[in-house]
Protein backbone atom coordinates (compact mmCIF):
# COMPACT_ATOMS: atom_id res chain seq x y z
CA UNK A 1 0.00 0.00 0.00
CA UNK A 2 3.56 1.86 0.68
CA UNK A 3 3.66 2.41 -3.28
CA UNK A 4 -0.49 3.67 -3.58
CA UNK A 5 0.32 6.10 -1.34
CA UNK A 6 3.32 7.07 -3.10
CA UNK A 7 1.95 7.37 -6.33
CA UNK A 8 -1.56 8.97 -5.41
CA UNK A 9 0.90 11.84 -3.00
CA UNK A 10 3.49 12.48 -6.04
CA UNK A 11 1.01 12.34 -8.42
CA UNK A 12 -1.92 14.64 -6.54
CA UNK A 13 1.16 17.04 -5.36
CA UNK A 14 3.75 17.77 -8.23
CA UNK A 15 2.16 16.47 -11.14
CA UNK A 16 -1.70 17.10 -11.51
CA UNK A 17 -1.72 21.12 -10.76
CA UNK A 18 0.84 21.25 -13.44
CA UNK A 19 -1.55 19.03 -15.81
CA UNK A 20 -4.32 21.04 -14.81
CA UNK A 21 -2.43 24.01 -15.52
CA UNK A 22 -1.21 22.47 -19.07
CA UNK A 23 -4.73 21.53 -20.04
CA UNK A 24 -6.05 24.48 -19.74
CA UNK A 25 -3.31 26.30 -21.56
CA UNK A 26 -3.85 23.84 -24.62
CA UNK A 27 -7.56 23.80 -24.67
CA UNK A 28 -8.45 27.55 -24.85
CA UNK A 29 -5.65 27.86 -27.03
CA UNK A 30 -6.62 25.00 -29.55
CA UNK A 31 -10.53 25.47 -28.69
CA UNK A 32 -12.77 25.32 -31.38
CA UNK A 33 -16.54 24.99 -30.48
CA UNK A 34 -18.17 22.27 -32.84
CA UNK A 35 -14.52 20.20 -33.15
CA UNK A 36 -15.01 16.21 -31.91
CA UNK A 37 -12.70 16.25 -28.64
CA UNK A 38 -9.04 15.86 -28.92
CA UNK A 39 -6.67 13.05 -27.04
CA UNK A 40 -6.16 16.17 -24.49
CA UNK A 41 -10.01 16.36 -23.69
CA UNK A 42 -10.54 12.32 -23.76
CA UNK A 43 -6.87 11.53 -21.56
CA UNK A 44 -7.04 14.30 -19.30
CA UNK A 45 -10.14 13.43 -17.38
CA UNK A 46 -8.86 9.62 -16.86
CA UNK A 47 -6.09 10.62 -15.38
CA UNK A 48 -7.68 12.73 -12.58
CA UNK A 49 -10.42 9.32 -12.53
CA UNK A 50 -6.86 7.38 -11.97
CA UNK A 51 -5.86 10.04 -8.87
CA UNK A 52 -9.07 9.69 -7.38
CA UNK A 53 -9.07 6.12 -7.71
CA UNK A 54 -6.14 5.94 -6.22
CA UNK A 55 -6.58 7.93 -3.35
CA UNK A 56 -9.96 6.04 -2.22
CA UNK A 57 -8.34 2.89 -2.60
CA UNK A 58 -5.61 4.19 0.06
CA UNK A 59 -8.53 5.47 2.20
CA UNK A 60 -10.62 2.61 2.48
CA UNK A 61 -7.50 0.20 3.23
CA UNK A 62 -6.25 2.70 6.13
CA UNK A 63 -10.11 2.62 7.70
CA UNK A 64 -10.02 -1.18 7.31
CA UNK A 65 -6.53 -1.82 8.40
CA UNK A 66 -6.16 0.92 11.56
CA UNK A 67 -7.42 1.33 14.95
CA UNK A 68 -9.93 3.89 16.26
CA UNK A 69 -7.50 6.70 16.75
CA UNK A 70 -6.38 6.35 12.83
CA UNK A 71 -9.87 5.62 11.54
CA UNK A 72 -11.25 8.94 13.61
CA UNK A 73 -8.70 11.04 12.35
CA UNK A 74 -9.51 9.70 8.20
CA UNK A 75 -13.07 10.14 8.88
CA UNK A 76 -12.88 13.33 10.79
CA UNK A 77 -13.20 16.78 10.05
CA UNK A 78 -11.23 18.48 7.70
CA UNK A 79 -10.16 15.12 6.43
CA UNK A 80 -13.00 13.66 5.54
CA UNK A 81 -13.21 16.64 2.58
CA UNK A 82 -10.04 15.24 1.25
CA UNK A 83 -12.14 12.49 -0.44
CA UNK A 84 -15.23 14.21 -0.80
CA UNK A 85 -12.98 16.97 -2.66
CA UNK A 86 -11.20 14.68 -4.79
CA UNK A 87 -14.31 13.15 -6.22
CA UNK A 88 -15.74 16.12 -6.56
CA UNK A 89 -13.00 17.40 -8.79
CA UNK A 90 -13.14 13.85 -10.77
CA UNK A 91 -16.03 14.88 -11.86
CA UNK A 92 -15.56 18.53 -12.92
CA UNK A 93 -12.70 17.23 -14.58
CA UNK A 94 -15.29 15.63 -16.89
CA UNK A 95 -17.38 18.49 -17.57
CA UNK A 96 -14.70 20.86 -17.87
CA UNK A 97 -13.65 19.51 -20.71
CA UNK A 98 -16.73 17.98 -22.49
CA UNK A 99 -20.19 19.20 -24.13
CA UNK A 100 -21.43 19.43 -20.59
CA UNK A 101 -19.52 22.07 -19.45
CA UNK A 102 -21.44 24.83 -17.44
CA UNK A 103 -19.54 27.30 -18.51
CA UNK A 104 -19.87 26.48 -22.33
CA UNK A 105 -21.82 29.66 -23.01
CA UNK A 106 -17.67 31.35 -22.67
CA UNK A 107 -16.90 30.18 -25.81
CA UNK A 108 -13.21 29.45 -26.18
CA UNK A 109 -12.50 30.79 -22.13
CA UNK A 110 -14.68 27.81 -21.08
CA UNK A 111 -12.20 25.10 -20.65
CA UNK A 112 -9.82 27.63 -19.02
CA UNK A 113 -12.61 29.14 -16.30
CA UNK A 114 -13.50 25.97 -15.26
CA UNK A 115 -10.25 24.04 -15.44
CA UNK A 116 -8.87 27.30 -12.93
CA UNK A 117 -11.76 25.79 -10.53
CA UNK A 118 -10.41 22.06 -10.81
CA UNK A 119 -7.37 23.97 -10.01
CA UNK A 120 -8.30 25.51 -6.60
CA UNK A 121 -9.74 22.12 -6.03
CA UNK A 122 -7.02 20.08 -6.11
CA UNK A 123 -4.56 22.82 -4.42
CA UNK A 124 -7.20 23.16 -1.72
CA UNK A 125 -7.37 18.79 -1.68
CA UNK A 126 -3.75 18.90 -1.31
CA UNK A 127 -3.62 21.28 1.59
CA UNK A 128 -6.01 19.29 3.01
CA UNK A 129 -4.63 16.01 2.77
CA UNK A 130 -0.68 17.07 3.73
CA UNK A 131 -1.97 19.15 6.48
CA UNK A 132 -3.42 16.23 8.30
Amino acid sequence: MGVIFQIHSIFGEMVLPLLVVAAAIYLTVTYKSHAAPGPVARIFPVLVDIQVTLGIIYWVYILLSTGPETQALYLGFPFILHPIIGILAAGLAHMAVGKRNPLRSLGRWAPLASLSVLLVLVISNVLIGVGT
